[in-house]
């Protein structure tokens, strides 16, 4: 394919983010506007290349955009679009998920370790740039975080990993240098043509484009070794022009490496800070290594107990059920239980599923239901399901967890023990498990 061709056949398309990017944005979203705030947007755009990228886009032929070198930030952004339609571009977002005979897992998984090199290079940059005195970052910050987004759509295009080092990859099947392509690329998308000021040729040399360049450069070939001449003269370089001697240059790269580790947004996240603690000796590049896979039933099961651990260490509920769907009897039995006494008659519960009961419209589909105490009472005296009185008074929360098309269970939580409300907060993190699991199976 020609890259023109190839260029736009990416233009034409909407894509998706990294799923816990989605999850977390879709609960900052559900909150209610007073409640929403763009800083908080902001910053999920900038620790996802693919999520910052997909703004870009819905602004980046705006004529002041493309009239204007000066890259606004992504908050003022936000706040330009305003409140309505930040939340309709979001809402319709997808998340990056592996497709069977089109994207494998191992494919995702490199992604996330090349959308993680960009963001070490954007922390790097920001870094290394503060540290000289340089006042307005968050330009060359962005623009480290799109640089290899290109080389990851390539990845995901092609459906495998060439055993060349990607961006050389990349430039060959093209044709033509990495930096032209991505030149070609912020064009036809378009991005912003502040962004061609920084990566492209436009505007002239700078030092900011000089650092910004060192930090992409660092970033990306973490695997060469840090003991390495051909690695450790970029630092060097940056040293120079930022005043800073070589070991205050290298910590900024232990920093960026670090922050970006402890603050995953995909398996791949972790990849910089493995690299980066390779031991020094003769260079082999790390492979994935096929290891045996869990059976789906098994894969289910698992996350399920990963769930349940999640609702109630994170989330603090301290009930915490899933009933299991048992096909032959057509009823829910309970499965595993976090909380609940063995005394409880709520632990030998029973939930039939007969035409027109709660549980049988609950179980229809993918969905959660939240019920304060109130609503509780009403179900109860509507449906005369005997389980609204085995669980108690307090409020409650239910999620139907669905494996393909088949029902797979339901998670109950509440305050049981002490009878407390279920807050708005809780309870949205509590829905965002839907999308998590749902699209996981």
């Amino acid at each position: 394919m020609e890259l023109a061709n190839w260029l736009q056949s990416i233009a034409e398309r909407r894509w998706p983010i990294l799923p816990d990017t989605l999850s977390d944005l879709r609960q900052a979203c559900a909150r209610h506007s007073d409640l929403i705030r763009f800083t908080d947007m902001a910053n999920l755009c900038l620790s996802d290349p693919l999520l910052l990228f997909d703004l870009m886009r819905m602004v980046g032929g705006s004529r002041s955009l493309q009239q204007n070198d000066v890259l606004p930030s992504v908050e003022k952004i936000l706040m330009l679009i305003g409140l309505e339609g930040t939340l309709g571009r979001f809402g319709r977002l997808t998340p990056l998920e592996s497709v069977p005979g089109r994207l494998s897992p191992e494919v995702i998984e490199a992604v996330g370790d090349w959308l993680a090199r960009g963001r070490v290079a954007a922390i790097l940059a920001k870094t290394w740039l503060s540290q000289a005195g340089e006042l307005k970052v968050e330009d060359c910050y962005m623009a480290a975080l799109l640089y290899n987004l290109p080389a990851c759509f390539y990845l995901i295009y092609r459906n495998d990993i060439p055993d060349k080092p990607l961006l050389q990859a990349v430039s060959e099947t093209f044709g033509v240098a990495y930096p032209q392509l991505l030149e070609a690329f912020v064009r036809t998308m378009p991005l912003p043509v502040g962004l061609l000021v920084l990566l492209g040729k436009q505007g002239g040399a700078s030092r900011r484009k000089q650092i910004l360049r060192l930090a992409v450069a660092t970033a990306n070939g973490l695997e060469q070794g840090w003991w390495r001449a051909t690695w450790t003269v970029g630092i060097e370089a940056a040293a120079r022009l930022t005043g800073l001697t070589f070991e205050e240059a290298y910590g900024g790269v232990v920093n960026a490496v670090r922050q970006v580790a402890l603050h995953p947004r995909a398996p791949g996240y972790a990849h910089p800070a493995k690299a980066l603690l390779l031991l020094e000796g003769e260079y082999h590049r790390p492979r994935q290594h096929a290891v045996s896979t869990l059976t789906d039933a098994e894969q289910l099961d698992l996350s399920i107990r990963e769930a349940m651990r999640h609702l109630a260490n994170d989330l603090h509920f301290e009930r915490v059920l899933f009933f299991q769907y048992v096909r032959d009897n057509h009823h829910l039995r309970l499965r595993y239980q976090l909380g609940v006494a063995e005394d409880q008659p709520l632990r030998r519960a029973r939930i039939e599923l007969e035409p027109g009961s709660f549980f049988a419209l609950l179980t229809s589909k993918p969905q959660s239901f939240h019920a304060p105490a109130a609503v509780r009472a009403q179900l109860r005296q509507k449906y005369g399901d005997p389980f609204f009185t085995l669980s108690g008074e307090s409020d409650f929360a239910l999620l139907t967890l669905f494996s393909g098309q088949t029902l797979a269970g339901v998670f109950y939580v509440d305050h049981g023990n002490s009878g407390r409300a279920i807050d708005e907060d809780t309870y949205h993190g509590f829905k965002s498990l839907i999308t998590r699991l749902t699209h996981r199976f």
